[in-house]
C-alpha cells in the first residue's frame, strides 16, 4: 500500500471491518481478518488504534454517519417542515432499504459487546450516539424550518431512536418494507404534530 496518514489507514481499516462484519459476523471480524480485508500489515491495526473496543466505536460511529449525514444534507435542502421531515426519514430508510446487513451489524455489535467482558460500555455508547444522532436532526430541523418542540428535546429524541431503531429491526427480521415505510409514515406524522411555529 502507498504511504498514506495515520487518517486515512484508520478510515480504511474501519471500512474493511464493516465489510468484514457484514460477512462474516462481528466475532469472525478478528485483527488479523480485518488487516488482510484492508491489505496491510497487522502492525498497521496497532499503530491505528490503542484496542479493538476502539475500532468498534468507529465503526458504530462509521454506520450512523453513513445515515445521519444523508439526514442533515436533506435537511439543507429545499422545502417546508414537514417535508424536510419525511425527506430526512426516507433518506435513513433508504440506506436501510440499500444496505440491510450494515444495519444487521449494528445490532450484533450490541450483543456482541454485552456478551463480552469489558465492552458492555461500548453498547452504552452506540445508543448514546444514536440519541445525540436524532438530537442533532431534530435540533436542525427545529433551526432549519423556524418551529419549536412542544416537547423536550432529549424526549422526542429518545422517542424517535426508538421508533426508527424498532422499526428497523422489524424490517430487518420480516423483510415487509411496504409495512415498515406505512408505519414510519405514521410516525413522521406524529413527530409534525409535535411542532410549532416560533411565535
Amino acid at each position: 500500500m502507498a504511504r498514506v496518514s495515520a487518517d486515512v489507514r484508520r478510515d480504511l481499516l474501519v471500512e474493511a471491518a464493516i465489510r468484514v462484519m457484514v460477512r462474516d459476523g462481528v466475532a469472525a471480524a478478528t485483527t488479523r481478518s480485518i488487516v488482510a480485508e484492508a491489505g496491510m500489515p497487522l502492525g498497521a491495526f496497532h499503530y491505528c488504534f490503542r484496542s479493538k473496543q476502539e475500532l468498534l466505536e468507529n465503526v458504530i460511529a462509521t454506520i450512523t454517519g453513513h445515515t445521519l449525514d444523508r439526514m442533515l444534507e436533506v435537511l439543507k435542502g429545499a422545502g417546508g417542515f414537514e417535508d424536510k421531515l419525511r425527506a430526512g426519514l426516507d433518506a435513513y430508510w433508504q440506506h436501510v432499504l440499500s444496505h440491510p446487513d450494515e444495519h444487521r451489524v449494528t445490532y450484533e455489535l450490541t450483543q456482541y459487546a454485552l456478551r463480552r467482558p469489558g465492552l458492555a460500555a461500548l453498547a452504552k455508547r452506540q445508543y448514546e450516539s444514536y440519541l445525540e444522532a436524532n438530537t442533532r436532526v431534530l435540533e436542525a430541523l427545529a433551526e432549519g424550518c423556524g418551529v419549536t418542540w412542544t416537547v423536550p428535546v432529549p424526549v422526542l429524541a429518545r422517542y424517535t431512536a426508538s421508533v426508527v431503531d424498532g422499526l428497523t429491526l422489524l424490517y430487518l427480521n420480516e423483510g415487509d418494507d411496504r409495512a415498515a415505510g406505512a408505519a414510519l409514515d405514521l410516525a413522521a406524522s406524529h413527530v409534525v404534530g409535535l411542532a410549532r411555529p416560533v411565535p
